[in-house]
């Protein structure tokens, strides 16, 4: 199996994990060691800690906005090596009566065999400031303060 058609079946567990808040089921992806790093959530080690995380990013952000958020990927700029993938991609937010919130995002994962070992999400220094201004004006209606 090709790194991409491996990413592709964790991206989809992942939106699956998303939609129910099950996340045992992507636990497969993950060694047992794994690593996440994510812009608002630190660094974390360990498989469970790993699935713990997405749970609390998803609730404190993702989840406060009223209509799923979309996320797309970047096809035509996505890297692959034999144990690497970059997968570039914009994800837009959607808060009805207001405008939308959309920024770009690279992921990078490096896998042993067909698992995840290390997961990076990454949000350019101009997307940051973008959403935290974006955040701000819109706190109240989120229910972040």
């Amino acid at each position: 199996m090709t790194i991409e058609k491996r990413y592709k079946e964790y991206f989809e567990a992942f939106e699956i994990a998303f939609d129910s808040d099950e996340w045992g089921p992507i636990a497969e992806f993950f060694t047992e060691d794994a690593v996440y790093e994510a812009p608002r959530g630190g660094r974390v080690e360990g498989r469970d800690a790993v699935l713990a995380q997405f749970k609390e990013s998803l609730d404190a952000f993702d989840r406060t906005f009223p209509v799923k958020r979309v996320i797309e990927v970047h096809q035509d700029k996505v890297e692959a090596t034999e144990d690497y993938i970059k997968v570039p991609g914009t994800i837009h937010y959607e808060l009805p009566g207001e405008e939308p919130l959309a920024f770009e995002m690279l992921e990078q994962a490096w896998f042993q065999g067909d698992q995840i070992q290390r997961l990076v999400d990454v949000i350019p220094e101009a997307e940051a400031e973008k959403m935290a201004v974006y955040l701000a004006k819109h706190a109240e209606k989120l229910g972040l303060v």
